[in-house]
Formats: structure tokens, C-alpha cells, sequence
């Protein structure tokens, strides 16, 4: 739970300085850090007493305002419109899809268009939320993120046969076939004549395919090979293309774009379409599914669509995963699997996907003009993916429509899928039915429908038999007997036993032109493994369809009893189920509610919101070996309260939290100002401290500035309401000045807290403002907690950070006070201990990362800023290995074999007078390190003299620098074994060497007539790693 006031009740209004999320609410979620980890949320107007919940799933993080909780878990919002981890692909403005009840007037809101596939509107919502109200009416049945969709030959079409069809004289002629993607280059030589229609419904300003996608795919359906002598000819050469341009100059499109490329591909006649691109799938049945299935019963059109990229099983891309779509993936020209080819189940029902492969490596068609690409020869470009595999399949079918025109849709695909030729290395669920075979194809009279037998997932303890119909088609015009039986394996690779599968009757006739139907039945029951079996329905030599059994694990039916604050059945609750794998929501309204679930340890979390109160049940550890009833009672809850010593102090952030030891899942609320609306209870048997530990986070200012960070863990239990009256003197006094240039400047600043052991768990944190020069009194709470604080100087509009100074993570002692500096020179390379295993540079595997920050204070505080010019460099044995064009950051992947590295980095910034120019060069050895990150040998030098707030020291005078030798995200300074100093009083044009005494200090005598000092050191540690560092006016003299 965190609270968050409003930005603008003191000071500037908080900016947008790093990366933000709006939701659709208004609501924003500000990420303070590179990683997205470090997070602060600022309620949109008029919502300042709004409540969130916040929880991670599969390393996204989500922020759910307690008036959408409700919807999204009745199904009404889409979950994904409050993933801050996916919303940062979207930029300012969030794109919707809204589904209408039937007979429901659309949406009224400024510019959306009617997706009438769907009975839908598309629609973006701006930061405001002044869309939200108008978003929940009655008449919206859901909505929905417009997703962001991704573009996902010479021997592959005789790898599938497709010369047996043109030697038959089929060639698509006839056949529209559209190609939704980037757009075509209709100019190519292999496309003169063959596009016959275009339109762009992308934001891309016209048709030309600056992507190649497009025309690469176009090209392998009905490319006629003109330009290589028909070499790269296209599976159905004499086919018409349909060009709808969906996905912009980037390769990208939006859910609604391409719904209104497929309605527009229908209505242009397309009997094929052809959609290579794809993105995420969810168990719903998305706006992009829904258009696929609807579309093609309504006009009979076979929608081929690639499986998708991502090669893990379990991951079959959407619109992929729509029942009518036949979905491909890609194999090499051996048949094998391509690796990068996604794999079934189906997300959700573990529905046998993809349906049929096609050759998808090495693809060679024509190449857009207006491509970059580099062509494997002039006009042709090698390509590979399940994109490529798509229009082979969209091809064959092309060709199968001209062979049989009066064919629907489904038929074509049926033809397809039973004449698949499969591979016997590979499962229904990387296959599909097989390879596509056109030279079968042609001879094919028996198909099956459906084309697969998914029997899904099966109920422990299996007690009950399934079965399904398989009917058999023959379109020939001569009957065909033969026999029909079941080759399986279990989840070991073996066959499954006898008994568990089988078909009856085991032999049939299927007269032409009529069908005749088996019966496929599990005999569930059978005492054997769970997972999954695999196999297919063998029609003797004429035809095989695959099939698929999913057993699921050992599970159990689980009654949730929930009972209101009155004691009567409970109403409008929201419950999560937290289990190691996964997490499950229900919502009732009459206080009870079942799920079932595999056996295992969950966390449950229990949310009823009454007018501002929320009134939170959690039962942190529920071990499932049975079927279970629990009771949850919200009569039980108490009221959470802390204050801060001071009463002038207003809440500014809280969190409270529960964190499961056994995974280190956090989930909790946010509320906004009065933390006395919480009302909590811990449920269940005690859990003991390691099992279970709550976070309160409090984060308070009074008016005058001061801040206190009040936070506290306590362990086992989630507390059952919580009292806690901070007194001062349990506090450490934290004294913070804030050096600057002449001028005034807005700051902002922040806290995060840590456990003494290094854990954050998800802490949110609270942007303060605060004038940089300047100060402020900060007050932290000492036991188990340790604190990371960070300040931006910003510029003077707030649009943008001028400094990011971050300090090393400190412990503190109560009644101790404790004087803390930033933003003071001299700034240069800093890199003080934190929490992150990956900074600063590290070695993972044959990997080496850098996060260089260059521009740390004097202090010691690591210092990032923007910057006129950049770059980072690394060499090996004298050799360049690659270059960033980003001095802070790098990745650079290096042999395993033992080297001698040098690792540069420079950088010139004009947005501040000092430390204008920085350079640094370090020198190490390194080898092959294992799957955890090692920090190398790296060190800094540091010059901490004493400065004023402008960064000046007195012109004709001596002076002392102190110089520390620091190792990377250490606390302690080291003593090096040679350390050589140098100044300059010209910028860095002549340098003069320094005074060094015990390699800990420098002695510069300053000139009357120069008006900066310029630093050039190099210091070589006892292991022989070196570092050089040139700061040029590192400060100034007055």
C-alpha cells in the first residue's frame, strides 16, 4: 500500500523527469531507476483519495486502481491496461479497443472509429482520464489495450511440392490474396501486375514498404521470379494480391489497425489472408481473435497467420491462437524445427497449435526499393522466421481455392492440415499436423473436421472418461475404407498404455461425397503420469489428424466462504490466490466462490472496499492437500495507524505489504493521504518470521520541509491492524545540504528503504521538491532498515534532469546525528555500494556490461546527467572489441580465453560549468565467469576538496586536494600503489604536475588570473589494474 500526495500540494509540480505510465484513469506510475523497479505513483486530479493495489506477476508490475479492481477481475478491463512493465512500449497516450454489449450504442469520446468485425471502437485516451468515466458505462462490455503487433525460395517451394501443382497447371490464378503487413513495393519486377487493390490503414504516411516484410512476404505467395528468371518464383505466382498496409515504418501495428486491414480485406473479396505478425496471447479471447473467427465463418476467408518467434512452448502468438486461424510455424529444409518457432499448448486450454509448418529459414524473395536490407543478391533478401514460413502455407492454400473455388475457408484448411506430411521427431504441439505438402495436397480427398483432436486438460484424479466426435470427409468419387487407430506417447517419450486412447469403431468407410464418424474417448482414469500425451488418429495411409491429452497435475476444489463487516454473506469483494507458478482471481457476489487448484503453497489476499475504507483479509500461507473450505471474515479486521512526531507532518507516501519468503512475492495496497482508511487481519495459522514479513513504508513532510522516512518489517504474521507512534529521539537525524551552481534550481528528492539484509521488496518511494542550493532536516527510522537516498537537480522548466545523483545504501543509529552532502564537486567517476548485482561493470559469462556513472559528486554519490556527446569503448589485447554510443552504458560480448582489457569512456556536457568534460580509462584482466554477474577490477579517484556551494575554490592560494582510491561499489577507500596527479588552469590545453603526498593527497598552488582547475590522475592499484581519469574544469576560482 502506498500513499502518494498529490505533486502539487507544495512546490513545483512534480515532472515527468525519467520514465512515467498514465493509466487510463489519469493515475500515473513514475519509474525512479533504469530497471522500472523503483516506482512512486501520483493520483490524477480529483483522485487524490484513490486506493491501488499493487503485485508482480512474471516480472511485470502492476498498478490497479481500486475502482477498476473490480472490472478487471469481472473481466470488463483488460488486466494488461495496468501492466506498467507493458504500458512503457506505449509512450503518452494509451490505445483501447471497446467492445460494445449487444445493442449498445458506441462510445461517444473524440476520434474513435467503429471496428464493426468486433462491434467495436477504437480509441486513445490522453493523460487527463478524462475518458474514464465513459469507459465503465453499461453499454461497454469490455475494453481492451489496442496491443502492439510485430512483423513476426528458390528451394522452399519445392520442399513443399508446390511444382507437382504448377506442372497440373495451378498457379492461384484467380485467387485474392491478401497480404496485411508493411505494405508491397508493387514495383518490384516480381510484383509488376500481381497487387490489384492497396490501402494504408497504418500511421505511416503512405504504402511503401520501408520495412521489406511486406514484400518479402507478398513475393513468396505470388512473386512470379521475373527478376532472378523465375528462380524465387512464388508458391501461387498467378495469384492477386490485396495489399493492406497494417503495421507502420518500424515493422509495428495496433490491434485496431489491423482488425480494420482484415474487415477491408473481406469486403475487397480476399479468399485468403495472409497475416504474418503476431503478439502475446492471453486466455481471453482478444478483439484481434474474436475479428479472425468472426470474420471468417461470416465470409468463409481463411485467415494464415504466423505462430510466432519466441521458440519456448507455450507460446503461440495471438491473433495466431483464434480457432479459425490456421496457424503456422517454420521448419529448416531438412523439416526440422526451427528454433525460434513458437510452440504449443494454446494459452489458456491447452488447444494443439500451431496447425501446419512451412520452410521459414533462409527464405530468399524480393526485396522492397525502399528497404535498407542488404540483398543476398540484386533485388532478393534472405530472411527467416515464422513470417516467412505464413505465406508458403497462404500460397498453398491460393493454390488449393483455384483447384476448388466453391471450397469455404475451413474446407481449404482442413485440405491443408490432411495432407500435412509430419515429422515423427516432432509433437502435435511444434507441428501441428506436419510440413504442408502440395504435391499430396492435389491428391487428398479424405479431411477430418475438426482438424485436430484437442481433448484439453483432464481433472484429477481422473475419474471420468472424455470423448469427441472426429468426422471424416471424403470429396473424392470413390469411397474409401480403411482402418483407424491411435499412436501415442506420455509425457516420458513412451507409448502411452493400452487402453488410455482409443478410437472406435477401428474401421470405416466414407462414402464419396458423404462422411462417416469415429469416436476418440481418454479412459482418464488409468493410474498413470500426469502431463501431457501426445500423438495422432491414424486414418490407415490416407490421413492423419493429431491429437493431444493434457492430465493435470494433483489438484483439489477449493470454497472460498467470505462473510461482509455486518455478518452476513459477503458482496463485492475481490480475491487473488498467489500459488509458486501462478495466480488466480475471483469475484462473486453472493460470498462464496470455488476454484480449483493443483496442489501446492499459495498466499491468499481478500479485498472488500466500503465508501474510502478498504478492509484487507490475507492468509499468507495456505498449503492445498485436500479439497478445502476457508472462511474468510472481514468482521475480524483493525485499523492500521502510524504517526510521525512531528503533528505539523502530512503522510506522503505509505506502503504496507506482504512479502511470501518462499518466492519474495510482494502484494498490497496504495492509498492516497489517510492511512487510517486500511483495515487489515492476518487469516490462517500463524507463519513464522521466515515464512512471512510486511512492509510499512511511510514517507512524511511537514510544512517547513523536513522529511521523515518511517519504516518497519515486522516478520511472521500480517499484523491485524497496526498502531505505531513514532517518537523523534527513536530516529536518526539526517542533515542534507544540496550544493548548486549560482542560480537557483528546482530539485527533487527521494528515499527508498532496504533491509538490513539488502532487500527492497518493491518499495515505492515519494518525489519531494527541494531547492537546489539548498537543505532540509530528514528523519529515518533505524531497526532493520537501511535507506538509499537520491536527488535530480532539475531544470528550471522541470522538463528535464540536469543531475541524478544517487547515494550508497546507509545504515543509520537512532539519536545520532548526521551531516550528508550532494552535489558539491569535484564530479567525476563515483561508483559507491548499492544493492544492484549488476553495477557497475560486471562480467556474465562471455558478456561484459558497464554502467559507467562519470559524473559523481565529490561526495561520493554515483552522478548521471545529460550530456552534448558520449561514448564508451572497450579493447582486448590492444584490439577494439565494440563501442556504445553511450558513455554510462554498455554490453560487450568477449572470448572466454584470459585478456587484458581497457575500458574508456568520455563525456562533454554543456549544462553546467564545472566538470565540463570528463574522460576515464581502466585497465584489467579478465576470463570466462559463470551465469552470475563478478564485478571486475575497477576502481575510481576521487578529489573531495573542500568547495564552496558554487563549487569554488580561492584563486592564489595553496591548496589541498584530498584523493581517494575507491573499488567499485565498496565503502572503503584503498591506498594504491603509485598515484600521479596533474592540473591545468587552461582547460586542459597544458598540464603541470602535482604535489602527491602518501598517494592520499595533492598539494595545487592556484594562480591570481585563472578562473578554473582542471584534474588528470592515474593511480595503479597492488594487482597492477590501472585507472586514468582527465576531469577538465573540475572547479572553478574566485
Amino acid at each position: 500500500m502506498v500513499c502518494a500526495a498529490p505533486a502539487a500540494a507544495e512546490g513545483p509540480a512534480a515532472p515527468v523527469p525519467e520514465r512515467s505510465v498514465t493509466l487510463i484513469t489519469g493515475d500515473r506510475v513514475v519509474l525512479l531507476d533504469q530497471s522500472g523497479t523503483a516506482r512512486t505513483v501520483i493520483p490524477g486530479k480529483g483522485r487524490e483519495r484513490t486506493a491501488f493495489s499493487t503485485y508482480e506477476r512474471n516480472g511485470h508490475s502492476f498498478v490497479v486502481p481500486a475502482d477498476a479492481r473490480s472490472l478487471v477481475t469481472q473481466g470488463r478491463l483488460d488486466e494488461r491496461l495496468f501492466d506498467v512493465t507493458t504500458l512503457l512500449e506505449y509512450g503518452d497516450a494509451t490505445p483501447l479497443i471497446v467492445t460494445h454489449a449487444p445493442g449498445a450504442a458506441p462510445v461517444r469520446i473524440a476520434g474513435a472509429k467503429n471496428l464493426a468485425a468486433v462491434n467495436a471502437s477504437a480509441l486513445t485516451v490522453d493523460k487527463s482520464g478524462s475518458a474514464w468515466p465513459s469507459l465503465t458505462g453499461a453499454g461497454v462490455k469490455k475494453v481492451w489495450l489496442d496491443t502492439k503487433r510485430k512483423a513476426s525460395l528458390d528451394r522452399s517451394t519445392a520442399q513443399i511440392g508446390a511444382t507437382a501443382a504448377w506442372q497440373a497447371g495451378y498457379t492461384g490464378q484467380g485467387v485474392k490474396v491478401a497480404v496485411l503487413d508493411t505494405g508491397v513495393d508493387e514495383t518490384h519486377p516480381d510484383l509488376a501486375g500481381r497487387e490489384i487493390a492497396q490501402r494504408n490503414f497504418s500511421d505511416s504516411p503512405d504504402n511503401a514498404d520501408r520495412v521489406g516484410h511486406g514484400t518479402h512476404v507478398a513475393s513468396t505467395i505470388a512473386g512470379t521470379g521475373a527478376k532472378s528468371g523465375g528462380k524465387y518464383k512464388g508458391v501461387a505466382h498467378g495469384a492477386d494480391v490485396l495489399d493492406g498496409k497494417v503495421l507502420d515504418d518500424e515493422g509495428y501495428g495496433y490491434d485496431s489497425t489491423i482488425i480494420a486491414g482484415m474487415q477491408w480485406a473481406v469486403e475487397q473479396g480476399a479468399k485468403i489472408v495472409n497475416l504474418s505478425l503476431g503478439g502475446t496471447d492471453t486466455p481471453a479471447v482478444d478483439p484481434l481473435e474474436e475479428a479472425v473467427n468472426s470474420l471468417s465463418a461470416k465470409y468463409g476467408t481463411l485467415f494464415v497467420i504466423a505462430a510466432g518467434n519466441s521458440g519456448d512452448d507455450e507460446t503461440i502468438a495471438s491473433p495466431g491462437s483464434a480457432d479459425a486461424a490456421l496457424t503456422v510455424g517454420a521448419v529448416d529444409r531438412d523439416d526440422t524445427l526451427a528454433p525460434f518457432s513458437s510452440r504449443g499448448p494454446r494459452t489458456g486450454d491447452q488447444a494443439i497449435k500451431p496447425d501446419i509448418t512451412a520452410p521459414g529459414v533462409g527464405i530468399v524473395a524480393a526485396k522492397s526499393t525502399h528497404s535498407g536490407a542488404t540483398p543476398v543478391e540484386d533485388g532478393y533478401l534472405a530472411a527467416s522466421g515464422t513470417s516467412m514460413a505464413t505465406p508458403h502455407v497462404a500460397g498453398s492454400a491460393a493454390l488449393t481455392a483455384q483447384v476448388h473455388p466453391e471450397w469455404t475457408g475451413e474446407q481449404i484448411k482442413a485440405a491443408l492440415t490432411a495432407s500435412a506430411k509430419p515429422n515423427p521427431g516432432l509433437n502435435a504441439f511444434h507441428q501441428g499436423s506436419g510440413r504442408v505438402d502440395v504435391s499430396k495436397l492435389l491428391t487428398q480427398s479424405v479431411t477430418t473436421g475438426p482438424t485436430n483432436v484437442s481433448l484439453g486438460r483432464q481433472s484429477w484424479p481422473y475419474d471420468k472418461a472424455v470423448s469427441t466426435a472426429l468426422t471424416y470427409r471424403n470429396s473424392g468419387k470413390t469411397d474409401v475404407t480403411f482402418d483407424v487407430a491411435i499412436d501415442a506417447k506420455g509425457p516420458d517419450g513412451k507409448p502411452a498404455p493400452a487402453g488410455l486412447l482409443t478410437v472406435s469403431p477401428s474401421k470405416v468407410t466414407v462414402p464419396a461425397g458423404g462422411e462417416a464418424a469415429v469416436r476418440v474417448t481418454a479412459n482418464t482414469g488409468m493410474p498413470n503420469a500426469t502431463g501431457t500425451y501426445f500423438g495422432s488418429v491414424t486414418g490407415g495411409t490416407v490421413v492423419k489428424t493429431p491429437l493431444a491429452l493434457h492430465r493435470e497435475p494433483e489438484s483439489y476444489t477449493v470454497t472460498i466462504n467470505q462473510t461482509g463487516l455486518d455478518g452476513t454473506p459477503a458482496t463485492g469483494y475481490e480475491t487473488r490466490i498467489f500459488g509458486l507458478e501462478n495466480q488466480y482471481t475471483l469475484s462473486d457476489l453472493d460470498g462464496s466462490a470455488t476454484i480449483r487448484l493443483p496442489k501446492d503453497e499459495y498466499a491468499i489476499d481478500s479485498s472488500l472496499i466500503t465508501g474510502e475504507r478498504i478492509n484487507w483479509l490475507v492468509y499468507p500461507k495456505f498449503r492445498l492437500t485436500g479439497d478445502s473450505v476457508i472462511s474468510l471474515d472481514f468482521r475480524r479486521v483493525k485499523q492500521f495507524r502510524v504517526t510521525a512526531p512531528d503533528p505539523a507532518a502530512e503522510l506522503r507516501l505509505g506502503q504496507v505489504g506482504v512479502v511470501r519468503a518462499a518466492d519474495k512475492l510482494v502484494f498490497g495496497w496504495l492509498l492516497e493521504s489517510d492511512l487510517g482508511r486500511l483495515w487489515t487481519a492476518h487469516v490462517g495459522p500463524d507463519v513464522t518470521a521466515r515464512e512471512s514479513t510486511t512492509m510499512i513504508n511511510t514517507q512524511w513532510m511537514t510544512p517547513s520541509g523536513d522529511f521523515y522516512g518511517l519504516t518497519f518489517y515486522p516478520r511472521g504474521n500480517v499484523p491485524t491492524g497496526y498502531v505505531r507512534a513514532v517518537k523523534r529521539e527513536q530516529l536518526a537525524h539526517v542533515r542534507a545540504s544540496f550544493g548548486g551552481g549560482p542560480e537557483s534550481k528546482p530539485g527533487l528528492r527521494y528515499a527508498f528503504p532496504y533491509t538490513h539484509s539488502g532487500e527492497r521488496y518493491g518499495a515505492y518511494a515519494n518525489l519531494q521538491p527541494v531547492k537546489v542550493p539548498g537543505g532540509r532536516d530528514e528523519y529515518y527510522t533505524t531497526e532493520d532498515v537501511s535507506w538509499e537516498q537520491v536527488l535530480w537537480q532539475m531544470s528550471a522548466d522541470m522538463r528535464y534532469v540536469e543531475v541524478f545523483l544517487s547515494g550508497p545504501v546507509k545504515s543509520y543509529q537512532s539519536g545520532r546525528t548526521y551531516h550528508e552532502s550532494y552535489n558539491r564537486g569535484v564530479f567525476g567517476p563515483a561508483m559507491p555500494r548499492n544493492r544492484t548485482a549488476t553495477d557497475y561493470v560486471v562480467r556474465t559469462g562471455n558478456t561484459i556490461s558497464a554502467r559507467l556513472p562519470l559524473f559523481g559528486d565529490g561526495t561520493g554519490n554515483a552522478g548521471l546527467c545529460p550530456v552534448d556527446s558520449g561514448a564508451m569503448v572497450l579493447y582486448r589485447d590492444g584490439s577494439k572489441v565494440g563501442e556504445s554510443s553511450s558513455y554510462s552504458s554498455g554490453s560487450f560480448t568477449v572470448p572466454p580465453e584470459a585478456g587484458e582489457y581497457r575500458l574508456t569512456a568520455e563525456a562533454t556536457r554543456s549544462t553546467a560549468d564545472v566538470s565540463t568534460q570528463v574522460r576515464a580509462a581502466w585497465t584489467f584482466r579478465s576470463a570466462a565467469a559463470g551465469a552470475e554477474p563478478v564485478r571486475l577490477p575497477l576502481s575510481t579517484i576521487r578529489f573531495t576538496p573542500a568547495l564552496d556551494e558554487t563549487n569554488s575554490a580561492p584563486a592564489g592560494e595553496s591548496f589541498i586536494l584530498p584523493v581517494i582510491v575507491q573499488e567499485q561499489n565498496s565503502t572503503a577507500s584503498t591506498i594504491p600503489r603509485s598515484l600521479k596527479v596533474d592540473v591545468s588552469f587552461d582547460s586542459g590545453q597544458t598540464w603541470k604536475e602535482a604535489t602527491v603526498v602518501a598517494n592520499v593527497l595533492a598539494v595545487v598552488q592556484h594562480p591570481n588570473d585563472a578562473t578554473t582547475v582542471s584534474l588528470r590522475a592515474k593511480a595503479t592499484d597492488r594487482a597492477g589494474n590501472t585507472v586514468e581519469e582527465t576531469i577538465v574544469n573540475a572547479y572553478k576560482l574566485d
